[in-house]
């Protein structure tokens, strides 16, 4: 039976510390996508609120209320 040098054993070591390190580089994450793209504003007026959702990408300014709470952003109608 033969035994490992100590040598060897580094070198078995830092081939998979390697190979470790190339899989997190290949299976690391993706593009992101854009952070931050939205932001709420809300505003109090009577007993009402009110909430706006501005995109900060295209500056487009939709008003979000009970009919159109659930939809899609591109969905809502803007607000002039």
């Amino acid at each position: 039976m033969k035994t490992s040098s100590r040598a060897d054993r580094v070198w078995f070591f830092l081939i998979g510390g390697l190979m470790a390190a190339g899989l997190f580089f290949l299976l690391g994450s993706g593009p992101a996508g854009p952070v931050g793209r939205y932001q709420v504003s809300t505003c109090l007026k009577r007993d009402w609120v009110y909430v706006y959702v501005i995109d900060t990408t295209t500056g487009a300014v939709k008003f979000v209320d009970e009919k159109n709470e659930n939809k899609p952003f591109d969905e809502v109608k803007s607000s002039k």
